[in-house]
Parts: C-alpha cells; sequence; structure tokens
C-alpha cells in the first residue's frame, strides 16, 4: 500500500506549497487507521477589567450584526499560507479544525469583549429595531502565515462599520490588521497566534468605537431612539 494511501487527504491544499510545512499538521497512523481533526476554539483571554473601569457608557444599544467573510473562509478549515516566493499558496491543515467557522468564533468573541467594555447598555445580536448603532465587521484574512518552514504568525485582517441602526447611514470605518507570532510552527501554534491577534483586534474595534462614539456629534443619533 503506498504512503499516501495511508494517509487519506493528508494535506487538503488549495494551492500547491512544500510538503515540509503541510504534514506540521497531519498525522500518520499505522494499521491505515486515520486520526480524526483535533477541533480548537479561539481563547478570549481575560477580561479587560482596567479598560472597563476608565470607560463612560455611551447609552447605546449596539447590534453586532453576524461577522462576514469571503467564501474560502467560509468553514472551519485551519487555514495557512507559505508568504515566500511569487505566488503565495493557501493550504489547510487536516488534523486539525476550528470548532466553528472563523467568522461565528470571532464573531463571538467580540460580542464578549462589547458586552464588557461598559461602553454600551446593551450589546445585542441580529436585533433590528431594538438598537440605537449597528456594527458589522468583515474578515477578509483569518490564517497563519509563514514566512519560512519554522517561523509563522496569526494574521487577522477586517473591515469595521458603524452605522446608525434605523437608517443605515454609516457613520464610521475602518480597516484593520492584526497579528501575533506563533510559539511553534505547526496547528497548535497557529491556534495561539490567531488567539492572540483576535484578543488585539478587539482591543482596537472597542478604542476604535470609544473614540468615534465620543466626536461624531450630530452624526450619531440619540441613544435610546429606537
Amino acid at each position: 500500500m503506498k504512503i499516501f494511501d495511508r494517509i487519506p487527504q493528508c494535506l487538503a491544499v488549495l494551492g500547491a506549497t512544500t510538503a515540509l510545512i503541510g504534514l506540521a499538521g497531519c498525522s500518520i497512523l499505522g494499521g491505515g487507521g486515520v486520526a480524526y481533526p483535533a477541533r480548537y476554539t479561539l481563547d478570549a483571554g481575560p477580561a479587560d477589567t482596567a479598560a472597563r473601569a476608565t470607560t463612560s457608557s455611551t447609552g447605546y444599544t449596539l447590534d453586532l450584526r453576524p461577522v462576514g467573510a469571503p467564501g474560502w473562509l467560509d468553514s472551519n478549515r485551519m487555514l495557512y499560507r507559505l508568504d515566500s516566493g511569487d505566488n503565495p499558496q493557501i493550504s489547510a491543515y487536516t488534523q486539525s479544525a476550528w470548532a466553528d467557522t472563523p467568522a461565528r468564533l470571532v464573531g463571538d468573541n467580540l460580542k464578549d469583549t462589547l458586552s464588557g467594555s461598559g461602553l454600551f447598555a446593551a450589546v445585542l445580536g441580529e436585533a433590528p429595531g431594538q438598537a440605537d448603532l449597528a456594527l458589522q465587521l468583515e474578515l477578509s484574512d483569518f490564517s497563519q502565515r509563514f514566512a519560512s518552514s519554522t517561523v509563522s504568525h496569526g494574521h487577522i485582517a477586517a473591515t469595521a462599520t458603524l452605522l446608525a441602526a434605523d437608517s443605515g447611514a454609516v457613520i464610521a470605518q475602518k480597516r484593520f490588521e492584526t497579528m501575533a507570532g506563533a510559539p511553534t510552527a505547526d496547528a497548535a501554534g497557529g491556534v495561539d497566534a490567531l488567539a492572540a491577534a483576535d484578543a488585539r483586534l478587539n482591543r482596537e474595534i472597542r478604542q476604535w468605537l470609544a473614540t468615534t462614539l465620543a466626536q461624531c456629534g450630530k452624526a450619531c443619533p440619540e441613544a435610546g431612539t429606537e
């Protein structure tokens, strides 16, 4: 039996890449056995109690809309890419996967961060007609990126749009890009790196919202008008 036959889909490749990195997420079992993927969530880390203690509530109720993502991110595959060369390729670990889609994992952590920030009277999910403001986040990247076979980092890119909930008028928009180094060049290291990058993204979005709402003046609705 060929070794390729004994590792069913050991590397689900969207584009050609080096076997060295691909095998970091694979498991070879004797006797023709198949290892089921380990599933990971994003550790949100401890709550930022210091930031909450210095934050004044705006009185607004926020509708946090479902996080959007391109089709290639709309699954629980754990993606990585090799950035060296002229044509970086995206690949997926097959013995490691996310517990849910990146969009849902990021959305859950963002809701927890904003709910505990002290910035809003309430943070709701998919609650049209019950909020003053709406926040839409669109992911454009959520992957582990390798500079070499031993050095990688978690990379998240996303665009946040703050809107008036009733009219849909755009109040502000900003693109965010966060990254954090991976402690190991494998799937587990990628999980740690993306969790750290996600925590940084949440902090930056919270700070951006606080600054925007303090300065938006008449562009923002009056709190409690919905």
